[in-house]
């Protein structure tokens, strides 16, 4: 007896696997991008991005101070720019705004 179809986890189309053909190549293009050096990460910004979530302050994305299992995160005002200026953004926040950046 052989596999029954079921849908892609992504897409919905019916298929003998978790994912379609279509929808597996994609999953793994973005696991090999991942994988991909960022260089926006490099030189001082360890260092920069310390001292911006230590730093006093709220939010820069939606105002509010501290919040409880939402750890602060260093956010380039400028996506992928390395000489970008650093803000300081809860973590939902920042994937939230790239979500809205990349428009998804």
């Amino acid at each position: 007896m052989g596999v029954l179809p079921r849908p892609c986890l992504d897409c919905g189309k019916l298929t003998g696997s978790t994912r379609c053909l279509e929808c597996h190549r994609n999953v793994e293009a973005a696991r090999s991008r991942a994988r991909e050096p960022r260089p926006h990460y490099g030189g001082d910004y360890p260092k920069r991005a310390k001292e911006v979530r230590e730093g006093a302050g709220p939010c820069w994305w939606c105002g509010e101070h501290e919040r409880f299992g939402d750890p602060w995160q260093a956010d380039h005002l400028v996506p992928r720019d390395p000489s970008s200026l650093l803000l300081k953004i809860h973590r939902s926040c920042n994937i939230r705004r790239a979500h809205e950046v990349r428009g998804g």
